[in-house]
């Protein structure tokens, strides 16, 4: 073989890796975490200033998933005070599991969530609550066996 054949051979080889390259992207699912993302962070002083207040407090906020129930412990201080809140559970690898769970009006600080139907895997948990015109808000992972 001379030189010819193999420079036209290399070439196709190429072209039909960067077809099948082109064919897989295509495929590719471009979901977002969230469609309004430009507003989003626009809030996010916002957010950066209610994290804060909640690290601010005595202990972390305890959250435990399972497949079928969620587990939300607020710090001591939030005892004895209305706290109203939302739960959002995001999936990261498929929107479609994405949970938003609003959680109703409270003073001992524990709220559980029953009949969930979560898919095993990693979770992006935020959890979001206002006591006495004051809103906390705390994010970490989970993963749900």
């Amino acid at each position: 073989m001379n030189w010819g054949k193999g420079l036209a051979l290399a070439m196709i080889a190429f072209a039909g890796m960067m077809t099948w390259f082109v064919i897989k992207a295509s495929q590719n699912d471009p979901s977002l975490v969230t469609d309004d993302y430009y507003a989003a962070e626009l809030k996010y002083q916002v957010r950066i200033d209610e994290v804060g207040r909640a690290r601010a407090l005595s202990a972390p906020v305890a959250i435990a998933l399972t497949r079928s129930s969620a587990r939300v412990d607020l710090p001591a201080e939030m005892q004895g005070r209305e706290v109203t809140g939302t739960l959002t559970l995001q999936r990261p690898n498929d929107p479609r599991a994405d949970r938003i769970i609003v959680l109703p009006a409270t003073t001992d600080g524990v709220y559980t969530v029953d009949d969930l139907a979560l898919l095993p895997g990693r979770y992006n948990v935020l959890l979001e609550w206002k006591a006495d015109g004051i809103t906390y808000a705390t994010e970490e992972k989970a993963h749900v066996p």
